[in-house]
């Protein structure tokens, strides 16, 4: 049996990956494995590591591998992050912070349908964007059985998403 212990921070001394954090702690549990794609210091996956049983963090930089001491359930895989290597239905968990926004329109479409067989069933892909209406349609197209816009931690109707800024929106993909 494994236990996690959460110390929750201050308010103050919260890092700026503590927002994402947050919005992603009500769908982790000690039995979750996690997967952070694309994030360039992986500070997301290393905070992850803490509550979570596994955690993939994909790391498309290669600039992670400097770091020293990185915990032993977290896996870090170097990629592209278009086709991700990691067992299928073995995610309960993914998260993109901004990465789908650097992708062209045939890599992001073929990364949601790999981001999906990673998912295993009732996962979800949690992702920020720019272009919230199109990376909703394209994970519907991708396979995806829903897709919903949330603004903090509510969901936002899909035809009210122009009038929220940006910024705040992120994608929730569920298998």
């Amino acid at each position: 049996m494994q236990i996690a212990l959460r110390f929750p921070f201050p308010k103050r001394l919260q890092p700026y990956h503590s927002n994402e954090f947050a919005f992603l702690e009500r769908r982790l549990t000690p039995r979750s494995v996690f997967m952070d794609i694309g994030s360039p210091d992986c500070k997301l996956a290393l905070k992850a590591a803490s509550y979570v049983e596994r955690v993939y963090a994909i790391d498309v930089s290669g600039r992670f591998l400097q770091s020293g001491l990185i915990p032993l359930n977290l896996r870090l895989v170097l990629c592209g992050g278009v086709r991700i290597p990691v067992p299928e239905a073995s995610v309960d968990v993914a998260f993109s912070g901004g990465f789908i926004d650097q992708l062209p329109a045939d890599d992001a479409q073929e990364h949601f349908k790999s981001v999906l067989r990673a998912l295993a069933a009732g996962g979800a892909y949690l992702c920020k964007t720019s272009f919230p209406q199109q990376s909703r349609s394209a994970m519907l197209a991708a396979g995806f059985g829903a897709a919903a816009c949330y603004a903090g931690a509510v969901r936002i109707p899909a035809a009210l998403v122009s009038l929220v800024p940006q910024r705040l929106l992120r994608i929730v993909g569920v298998r």
